[in-house]
């Protein structure tokens, strides 16, 4: 209400209206503009990540906050004095702008306090600008408020509103003061961590543990423990490590340390434009202009939210006749509002238009990333592990549910309360409009600080549930080993605590979070009995109608439903940032081993591999190969024998080129591998991996992988020269037989041969065979030996083998050994040598060192076998073997060891061995 004085100003248009206008508009924009600098200064803080800066606490904070914690209680005590002195004189003293004015100065700098008492280290900036606007504007209001007053109407209350105005300007200014007055290099608590450490160390139990990005140790929690970090990077207990508390915990350092190097919020999430083009479709105008309806049917639906309340208010005006309007038109405009803001009017065409953009975003998000995956290099698929790689491309949906909750949820609902402010400012008065605005702001900062607040219960509740499920699975995983070792009731009482546990926590943080909701439904009460009181009044006073208290009401009921978005938008945002951070960083993955740009095809002449001086490195610290020259000519067999570890599987990944290597050069036909392109070169190598992987598929389907044009007698054949035809028609199903993951089905050697098959299938011109028959029996072996020798034939061929039997035919045998060629030749020659071939050869096929007690001849069952002993040497031979043997055979230790060879049904004969 507007005082007496002010109506009279008005109507005589004197020059104190002039002064009457500008005060009234400052106590309207002053606080306006102070949330709104505070807001922004803010905003720009964080985002610059100035609040992540440790050394801005001021050693006089608790002065300081005591001090704004006095000047926002005047804005109180101002307020209660002219409404006790109204009380008293029983009539308004001061007018309705003065009562905003003074309300808003309340909320906004309780806000400002609110956010200075929540952070250790704030930064300071919008704190002290908004008390310089304070400085200069409260003098300037309370001087128009002295002239706009009639010099016979100052009481001794209007001279204590002066005074406490005088003493909350001293405040702020003795605010000002301690800020800028004390010495610089005394006045915040710099310097580095080092430098604020206690002299004398604290107790374990008072140690903080540090939740730095990236901070790692050992703790002593046990034997090999280390410390557990939960989603939130920080120590969650002595329970291992889950693999999703891990993903999440690396996502996060990664983007602490990507929010680091770009320094703030912006460049970073400029970073993610990298998705921009599989978002928006940039490149079809028919989704583009989908896009583009969906935004006007946003704008539609909030005419609507706004129309509704209004509609309805007017059906019960028409209903209790304060208007001359029909109740059933009214009731069928509402039907129709009704209809239009239901699922079944703009939400659905809202919904039917964005669908096809979403969709698409989803395609292109996943088919991207997938091809992307498929086209890095081996260094990143070793270091990956699958699980997380596929974790990374599923999360390629939070770009479109942050872009979502931000464009359609976020924008609508903040124009809906913006034009609810206004539009009940109108109806109701500004007091009505200040109600909102300040039950919204208490609100979403009440549900911040208690979100804040219920993170560490929520840590503890989310680690519970791990360690639960780690006992569960490990339980049930290692049933044998329970069982075996009888220790049933051993894992029950573990299981029965760890699920204590998780219920002790949940119900701890589901308590904790109906406290939260209980506050936030509180404020939404009081702000809403608030507004009701004053609509009361003014229905009462025939200010308003009944139809504006229902509109009031419906208003409020709709405002639930965003504040309680608002209040977890951040960490809605902040959860989906996290989430494409991982298919972020892999889309940012370059391969290490590309074609380079106008490369030529291989140009293949038949097969002639060189190395140059190869020497490479996995981690550029460790050499694994040094120095490795060598010329295979084509048609060549060469076989690398050696210690594990020496290199000899590396050498075929460079030949292959899933790494390249870092000195000298490997060529093929005189061309330099890296000069070509990859995709030809590939496609002259066949290889069979020491552990060959099968897809979820049929074995059709596995074998044809290799040439997807082949016929199925094609597949036959090729499995027939593998020797694994028979065995698969054996399957039930035959070849249409599914082999499960990874081809689990199968054993060892069918997996094999089946990779065998497919290799010979693919007729490739250069073979690498890395432990090929490492998984197979003796028969089998020599049935493989006969389908390589026609897989092998007029092709060069590389072999890594550690059972030397399988490679004795090899034209050429390299013993690799810490990295180095130590040795090579021919089998003979290599015996013949002496060296560290045949010292693999006497310790893994035929002769064994052994000390004996002197006697000639012994017979010692060992292992299923049946050795000859004479004299120190031992010739190992089968029980079958043996009893082939007509007569009994001796060794004399100066004959050369040739090589053995097969005959007829796996005989051995051995021109070393002579029958006495």
């Amino acid at each position: 209400m507007i005082d007496s004085y002010h109506v009279q100003s008005t109507l005589s248009l004197r020059p104190p209206f002039t002064l009457t206008s500008i005060l009234f508009g400052l106590h309207y924009v002053y606080p306006a503009i102070t949330f709104l600098y505070y807001l922004v200064t803010s905003s720009v803080a964080v985002c610059t990540l100035q609040t992540r800066s440790p050394g801005n606490k001021h050693i006089r904070l608790r002065l300081i906050l005591s001090l704004l914690l006095f000047a926002v209680s005047t804005y109180l005590i101002q307020l209660l004095n002219l409404a006790v002195q109204s009380l008293i004189s029983k009539s308004v003293i001061f007018s309705q702008d003065t009562g905003i004015g003074l309300l808003s100065c309340i909320l906004v700098y309780g806000v400002e306090f609110a956010g200075l008492t929540n952070s250790d280290n704030p930064v300071w900036y919008p704190f002290i600008g908004s008390l310089w606007m304070a400085l200069l504007m409260e003098p300037i209001i309370e001087t128009l408020a002295v002239l706009t007053r009639r010099p016979d109407s100052l009481t001794h209350a209007q001279f204590l509103d002066i005074a406490i105005v005088a003493a909350r300007y001293l405040a702020l200014v003795t605010v000002l003061v301690i800020y800028y007055g004390l010495p610089c290099g005394t006045m915040l608590e710099t310097g580095n961590e080092a430098e604020r450490q206690f002299l004398i160390p604290k107790e374990d139990g008072q140690r903080q543990a540090d939740t730095s990005a990236g901070a790692q140790g050992l703790d002593n929690s046990g034997y090999g423990s280390v410390p557990n970090e939960s989603t939130d990077g920080t120590q969650s207990g002595d329970s291992p490590e889950s693999a999703w508390e891990r993903r999440d915990r690396e996502a996060k350092e990664q983007m602490e340390k990507r929010l680091a190097e770009q320094g703030n919020w912006f460049a970073y999430t400029r970073s993610f434009m990298v998705f921009f083009p599989y978002i928006w479709p940039v490149n079809n105008r028919a989704l583009q202009l989908r896009a583009v309806l969906v935004a006007l049917c946003l704008l539609a639906s909030n005419f609507v939210n706004l129309l509704l309340p209004r509609q309805l208010g007017i059906v019960m005006d028409s209903l209790n006749m304060v208007n001359d309007k029909s109740p059933w038109v009214q009731v069928l405009v509402l039907a129709a509002l009704k209809l239009v803001a239901s699922e079944a009017g703009l939400s659905f065409l809202r919904y039917r238009l964005w669908l096809p953009v979403e969709l698409y975003s989803f395609q292109a998000i996943s088919t991207a990333a997938y091809a992307h995956v498929l086209n890095l290099s081996s260094d990143f698929h070793d270091e990956k592990s699958s699980s997380d790689i596929m974790t990374a491309m599923g999360a390629g949906g939070s770009l479109s549910s942050m872009l979502e909750s931000v464009c359609f949820q976020a924008v609508p609902m903040l124009i809906d309360m913006a034009v609810a402010s206004v539009y009940l400012s109108l109806t109701f008065g500004p007091y009505e409009g200040f109600i909102t605005i300040a039950t919204a702001t208490l609100f979403v900062h009440i549900a911040t600080r208690m979100i804040s607040a219920l993170k560490a219960i929520r840590r503890k509740e989310v680690s519970a549930y791990f360690d639960q499920h780690y006992v569960l699975q490990a339980g049930i995983q290692g049933w044998s080993t329970v069982a075996c070792f009888n220790q049933i009731g051993y894992e029950k009482d573990r299981y029965s605590v760890a699920t204590k546990k998780q219920v002790d926590t949940s119900m701890a943080s589901s308590l904790g979070y109906m406290t939260a909701y209980a506050f936030q439904s509180l404020t939404l009460l009081c702000g809403l009995l608030a507004g009701l009181f004053l609509a009361v009044c003014q229905v009462t006073n025939a200010e308003a109608t009944p139809g504006q208290f229902v509109m009031l009401l419906t208003y409020w009921g709709q405002l639930s439903g965003p504040l309680a978005f608002f209040a977890g938008l951040g960490k809605s945002i902040s959860r989906d940032l996290i989430s494409a951070e991982k298919l972020l960083e892999i889309m940012q993955t370059k391969p290490t081993v590309v074609s380079k740009e106008g490369a030529s095809p291989l140009d293949f002449k038949g097969g002639q591999v060189s190395f140059d001086h190869v020497g490479f490195s996995y981690d550029k610290k460790k050499e694994i190969l040094k120095d490795v020259s060598l010329e295979v000519s084509p048609g060549t067999t060469v076989a690398f024998v050696g210690p594990t570890g020496a290199g000899k599987s590396t050498i075929l990944k460079l030949i292959d080129r899933f790494y390249d290597v870092t000195e000298g050069s490997i060529k093929i036909d005189g061309q330099d591998i890296r000069d070509v392109e990859l995709s030809s070169l590939r496609a002259q190598i066949g290889v069979v991996p020491q552990s060959p992987i099968m897809f979820d598929d049929i074995i059709m389907n596995n074998v044809r992988y290799a040439k997807l044009s082949a016929t199925d007698q094609e597949v036959f054949d090729a499995c027939k020269a593998a020797c694994i035809h028979d065995q698969i028609l054996g399957f039930t199903d035959g070849y249409k037989t599914r082999v499960g993951e990874r081809g689990i089905k199968l054993s060892g050697g069918e997996l094999q041969r089946v990779a065998i098959a497919r290799a010979i299938l693919k007729r490739p011109a250069i073979v690498l065979l890395d432990e090929a028959t490492s998984a197979v029996d003796t028969d089998t072996e020599q049935k493989i030996q006969e389908a390589f020798s026609t897989l092998c034939k007029d092709r060069t061929t590389f072999i890594v083998a550690h059972r030397l039997s399988t490679i004795i035919n090899a034209d050429h045998i390299i013993v690799i050994k810490d990295g180095c060629i130590v040795e090579q030749g021919s089998h003979d020659q290599l015996l013949r040598a002496e060296g560290n071939y045949a010292d693999l050869w006497s310790k893994q096929v035929f002769l064994k060192p052994r000390a004996t007690d002197g006697s000639n001849d012994q017979v010692v069952a060992e292992g299923g076998k049946t050795l000859s002993v004479m004299n120190d040497l031992t010739v190992e031979v089968t029980k079958s073997e043996l009893a082939k043997v007509q007569k009994p055979t001796t060794i004399t230790k100066s004959q050369n060891i040739s090589t053995p060879t097969r005959t007829g049904d796996d005989k051995r004969t051995a021109s070393h061995v002579r029958e006495v």
